[in-house]
């Protein structure tokens, strides 16, 4: 706090710019956040929680992020995005045109600060597209907007947002808190962490599987953790126990739509479109980059 006052007292100007740039980042992250479309999986929920899972090869996760020269995470929200189109569909409800919003943790954490104790996480609000069935479209989707939320100031606003709660009394921070109840900025959790590709044991015992489980928010049914191990990736679903008694549903739905874009994966190797789709969006990155 006083080496930012000093910097204030010698470059005002400069000060000044600085608090209008991560306002403006902020107001980035509150527009995007605001006004995520209503769906079946916002509801009340009770204090009783149902768990599901997904098995599935991280090799395999590789080849379908080249389709669309994005990151495994774009993968995996495609996956989750796939599965919960599925889903909603199964409980009669049209997808039409419908694209729910996952909040997407994800790590500001910079080259130098590596190894540094504390977490340095903030959130994007990345793009569910439940109404697209083909799955190298909506892959391509999602790809392309993450891209470009990364290039935006949406996670300085995150984590901006979050740092103001550590200056602010507590009493106004519950009840900050407590307008998750009423508002509704993101429908559902996302969040993927990349854990050790070899085995782990303990006492002589391998470590066979690790399923992550993701707490509920107010107004939120199901949440989705995503944790890549030894070469696997699995997917732990946690959801309200009265809301969601057809989890299994979920889950299914989730492994169908892993299968669709490995198997769309597979295709457009053999015919060789999926490098030249991700040479395509290697050099759609590196202009974002370059720009």
């Amino acid at each position: 706090m006083v080496r930012s006052a000093r910097d204030a007292i010698g470059a005002p100007s400069r000060a000044a710019e600085a608090v209008l740039r991560e306002l403006g980042a902020a107001g980035s992250f509150l527009r995007t956040g605001l006004g995520a479309p209503r769906s079946s999986i916002n509801c009340s929920i009770g204090p009783y929680r149902r768990f599901g899972w997904v098995r599935t090869d991280l090799d395999d996760l590789k080849r379908v992020k080249n389709l669309a020269g994005g990151t495994v995470n774009d993968a995996v929200i495609a996956a989750v995005a796939g599965g919960l189109g599925r889903f909603l569909r199964g409980r009669g409800h049209s997808t039409a045109g419908v694209e729910l919003r996952a909040m997407v943790p994800i790590s500001v954490r910079t080259a130098d600060e590596h190894g540094a104790l504390g977490n340095r996480v903030s959130a994007m609000m990345a793009p569910l597209p439940v109404g697209r069935r083909d799955p190298i479209d909506r892959l391509e989707v999602v790809s392309q907007t993450m891209r470009h939320l990364k290039s935006s100031s949406q996670a300085v606003g995150a984590r901006l947002l979050t740092d103001v709660t550590n200056f602010t009394p507590p009493t106004i921070a519950a009840q900050a808190a407590r307008l998750q109840s009423y508002q509704r900025f993101f429908n559902t959790v996302v969040t993927n962490v990349p854990g050790p590709q070899f085995p782990l044991y303990l006492l002589g015992r391998q470590l066979l599987d690790i399923f992550p489980m993701v707490p509920l928010a107010a107004n939120q049914a199901v949440c989705f953790g995503i944790m890549s191990y030894n070469g696997g990736v699995n997917f732990g679903l946690v959801a309200d126990y009265d809301s969601m008694p057809d989890l299994d549903a979920l889950a299914h739905d989730l492994e169908a739509s892993v299968g669709e874009l490995v198997e769309a994966a597979g295709s457009t190797e053999r015919t060789g479109v999926g490098q030249a789709n991700g040479a395509k969006g290697r050099q759609q990155a590196q202009a974002q980059q370059q720009i």
